[in-house]
């Protein structure tokens, strides 16, 4: 029931605040609301965060049905709820395609519209959220009309942002979860509704048991979907190593549609990658009319299975052929009906995750593989079980990968044989996808010519590129599109090649009006065309060549991404039509293939010289003569010498787990650091290993840590040596867990708070202390007003402490009157004054920044009167009562005369008056 202005106040806060800024707010109100929390007594009405974070997340709310909502029907919501006229000016540009959001279009439509403070409470939003969802666009105007009348243009702003759930944070949704609780991204991930993640983190019994017995707080049940698990890409040259340090097993990588199937003993549920149910489809029961798959999957459990939970692959199954179709073949799944003679759904099950009312996934991959066979019988073109083989070593890896390129699949999995089930986890994890357009060499690679750009949703550049083939090169050239990519350069390139294109973009088709050249993109048109004349060719490579309708050559490339840059390439030189339908040719007769759509690149098999070889270097030839283009070359990525008189010589040093926050390190690069300061990383830690390193405290590594027998240190200790270049003794704060001489050794050389008894103090590192005085709180120590002066003037002594601080306690605003005084003396001198105010100990409140100051400073020359001037001080105060002494107007040379003077003059003298 409190107000929804907080809300709107917070997240305005974190909007317009610096990265460190954003992320103490929002930590600070979980802490209050934690604090609020705990002080009403427990039951039925004690007070949730869920109801909070359903609007702090809107994305992740999955409990609230789609708005059908987009920006322009929004807009256009709101321009019928306000009674406004269509053909206004204000109007026309709140419907444009602006660079900024629509939230800030509308905000000055809504002043004068709505009230200035609003009454609304946190469940009111909710509820009327719930209204708009469940009728849809129809229910937004009445919605929005009840919003209007009781929200002020604050909250309206934010409640757009809500409705269109992206709040323009700048920070991460799972970033925010972990700013609410370190296991919060985790349990989301496996349970995947935020009121579920809520209840577990605020029940102790969940905190006590469900989140120590599981890794990293994964409890799956059935009926409740779960992110899957992802796989990490694999380089081959990586194989070895791998091998080396643990067991693996390699699967089919399936090219469906990943599915889950649930059953709780009577009822079945089929959830996608994203969490949509399709159980209507498939069947909710056995009997249920018209689902596809489940009256046969049903009669195919074992009979002691009580409660399932697969995760596997959803394919189209041909009668007539007898094969999967791929997914490039254009057959959605989901969408076929009984009666479909030639065509049904077959689920290929590659992993149990729930088992008899036990959640498996803190189980081995190895057992979970043993329970699936036991748990479902095979029934062919209705459910299969994925094939899987152990790997002996990597000659043996090779010869499956090569049957998997002969048999037209996809690519191959590796998954470690004691690998958990990680929800929504990719790094790190033991799962690995090797796929043949991973390998240099191994794919036919495709030099194309760009013909368009696509922009971003803030259309502020181009991210995304058509490109094409030479249709014909004489008389007149013609090109054809073929595929749009966005991938495969990195931020510093985009940014050269949207540098060097710019100037080249074209509003309209190139029809060769002109006598040049002709480009034909088919259904596919770009935001912005070039002349072939002014382009660019990019090395392309993809999976496979898929016949396509959408692009103007007939053809398209799947999951294409971008090699590198041809400058030398001229436009006639790129690949041309004709050599595009032979690579589909040639492999189309393939006996295999069976008149599929998608034709696979690969034109060889991998060898034992591919396992080994560093990544290559493709040489571009000299440029010829024409317009300068920014050539790109990438370095290959060698691994340096270890530095001499490394610290971890002859050491063993075990990396167990990495930071799950965006843009952690990985674990290769930590132990790229170990090797380069001359020790050995390690898969498992022996009685031998120096240390365990860790990014988090995993359940797998908290096991390490009750022992005692290992030091555990934390990732920034490894961190530290690759800025600094050298490797130091571990600090207390490195510590996760010590052994007991490691223990008594910083007891001899640390304070209690993990001060140095001999190494110098940094700014960085003192703050790190006052930190770590806070307690477990974890906020700064702070220190009294008493103990700051009494410090200052040990410092500075008493006079001089007293005088550098006239104004200390004390805020201020500086007035700035209607008429337009920007660049006058007048201002200059007033701003002079209260960055001398500031020097002295006192606190310059802005514009933006709410609170009421003790003091309003005002500049020689306004005209404004005294209570315009109180007026406009209690609008910036925010609504923010006044406590203690009111604020006071004075003239702004109150300043310098107090500084003259050596102490606070009598403002009496100083009062601004009408």
């Amino acid at each position: 029931m409190e107000s929804f202005g907080v809300l709107s106040s917070l997240l305005e806060k974190v909007h317009h605040a610096q990265r460190p800024g954003k992320e103490a707010a929002l930590r600070k109100f979980f802490q209050d609301f934690e604090r609020y929390r705990q002080s009403c007594a427990e039951g039925p009405n004690r007070p949730s965060i869920h109801a909070w974070l359903r609007l702090l997340l809107p994305g992740l709310d999955r409990e609230r049905k789609a708005y059908g909502l987009r920006e322009r029907s929004l807009a256009e919501a709101y321009v019928r709820a306000l009674g406004l006229d269509r053909r206004s000016e204000d109007v026309q540009r709140l419907l444009s395609a602006a660079t900024d959001d629509l939230a800030t279009r509308l905000g000055s439509l809504l002043h004068g519209r709505c009230p200035a403070v609003g009454d609304l409470t946190v469940a009111d939003v909710n509820a009327r959220l719930d209204a708009i969802a469940d009728g849809g666009p129809t229910a937004a105007r009445t919605e929005l009309v009840q919003l209007i009348e009781r929200a002020s243009p604050l909250d309206q702003r934010w409640l757009v942002r809500i409705l269109l759930r992206n709040l323009r944070l700048a920070v991460s949704s799972r970033r925010i979860l972990q700013l609410y609780h370190p296991s919060a991204p985790t349990i989301y991930d496996g349970a995947s509704d935020l009121k579920q993640m809520v209840e577990q983190i605020e029940s102790r019994q969940a905190t006590a048991n469900e989140l120590l017995d599981e890794p990293d707080g994964a409890v799956i049940r059935p009926l409740h979907f779960v992110r899957p698990m992802l796989c990490q890409r694999l380089e081959l040259r990586q194989v070895g190593e791998l091998l080396r340090r643990d067991a693996y097993w390699l699967e089919t990588k399936m090219d469906g549609e990943r599915f889950q199937v649930h059953w709780d003993g009577e009822t079945f549920r089929y959830y996608s990658r994203n969490g949509h149910d399709y159980s209507e489809s498939f069947g909710r029961s056995a009997d249920q009319v018209g689902g596809t798959l489940t009256p046969m999957l049903a009669t195919l459990l074992a009979p002691s299975v009580r409660s399932l939970v697969l995760d596997g692959e959803m394919m189209v199954f041909d009668r007539r052929t007898l094969r999967y179709r791929d997914k490039c073949d254009g057959t959605d799944v989901k969408a076929l009906r009984p009666g479909n003679t030639q065509l049904r759904p077959c689920f290929c099950a590659y992993d149990v995750l729930h088992h008899n009312g036990r959640s498996l996934a803190g189980v081995p991959y190895a057992e979970r593989a043993r329970l699936l066979a036991e748990s479902v019988r095979e029934q062919f073109g209705f459910l299969e079980r994925c094939r899987r083989v152990r790997v002996r070593d990597p000659p043996h890896l090779l010869e499956l990968i090569n049957g998997a390129i002969d048999e037209r699949q996809e690519g191959v999995v590796l998954k470690r044989e004691d690998a958990p089930y990680r929800p929504n986890r990719r790094a790190g994890t033991g799962w690995y996808k090797i796929k043949p357009d991973y390998v240099d060499g191994l794919v036919v690679d495709f030099d194309l010519l760009v013909l368009g750009g696509f922009y971003n949703q803030r259309r502020t550049y181009v991210n995304a590129f058509l490109v094409g083939v030479a249709a014909r090169t004489t008389p007149r050239p013609e090109y054809l599109s073929v595929a749009k990519v966005s991938m495969g350069l990195g931020t510093l390139e985009w940014q050269q090649l949207n540098q060097t294109l710019r100037p080249h973009w074209r509003t309209g088709p190139v029809d060769g009006g002109d006598g040049g050249a002709v480009v034909q993109c088919g259904q596919t048109a770009p935001d912005v065309w070039i002349a072939p004349a002014d382009s660019i060719t990019l090395q392309l490579r993809g999976s496979e060549l898929v016949r396509s309708d959408s692009y103007a050559a007939g053809y398209t490339i799947r999951f294409p991404r971008i090699v590198t840059v041809r400058p030398d390439k001229l436009p006639d030189e790129v690949c041309t039509l004709d050599e595009l339908e032979q690579v589909a040719g040639s492999n189309r007769a393939a006996p295999s293939a069976g008149g599929q759509r998608a034709t696979k690149l690969a034109k060889r098999h991998v060898t034992l010289e591919d396992l080994s070889a560093p990544p290559t270097v493709s040489k571009a030839k000299a440029p010829r003569k024409r317009a300068a283009l920014v050539t790109f070359e990438r370095k290959p990525e060698q691994e340096p010498p270890p530095l001499p008189g490394g610290m971890l010589h002859g050491r063993d040093v075990c990396v167990m787990s990495v930071g799950s926050q965006p843009g952690a390190a990985t674990i290769d690069a930590l132990e790229r650091l170990v090797r380069r300061h001359g020790g050995r990383a390690v898969a498992n830690p022996t009685p031998a290993t120096y240390a365990i390193v860790a990014g988090r405290v995993t359940f797998k590594v908290r096991k390490y840590m009750e022992t005692g027998r290992w030091d555990v240190v934390r990732d920034e200790w490894l961190l530290r040596a690759g800025t600094e270049g050298r490797l130091e003794a571990f600090r207390p704060e490195d510590m996760l867990s010590a052994t007991e001489p490691t223990r008594m050794r910083l007891a001899q050389q640390y304070d209690r708070y993990g001060d140095s008894y001999t190494r110098p103090t940094t700014p960085t590192s003192f703050g790190a202390l006052l930190r770590r005085m806070g307690g477990d709180t974890g906020e700064p120590g702070r220190l009294t007003d008493r103990e700051v002066v009494r410090g200052e003037r040990m410092l500075l002594g008493v006079r001089h402490a007293t005088r550098m601080r006239l104004f200390r306690g004390l805020t201020g605003r500086l007035y700035r009157s209607a008429q337009a005084w920007d660049g006058q003396v007048a201002e200059f001198r007033a701003q002079r004054d209260m960055l001398r105010f500031v020097q002295y100990g006192g606190r310059w409140l802005r514009d933006s920044e709410p609170g009421r100051a003790r003091y309003v400073f005002v500049a020689p020359g306004a005209t404004a009167t005294v209570q315009e001037m109180e007026r406009w001080a209690d609008q910036m105060a925010h609504g923010e009562p006044a406590s203690g002494d009111d604020t006071t107007l004075l003239q702004v040379r109150w300043i310098a005369r107090s500084i003259e003077a050596g102490q606070l003059c009598d403002g009496a003298d100083f009062i601004v008056a009408d």
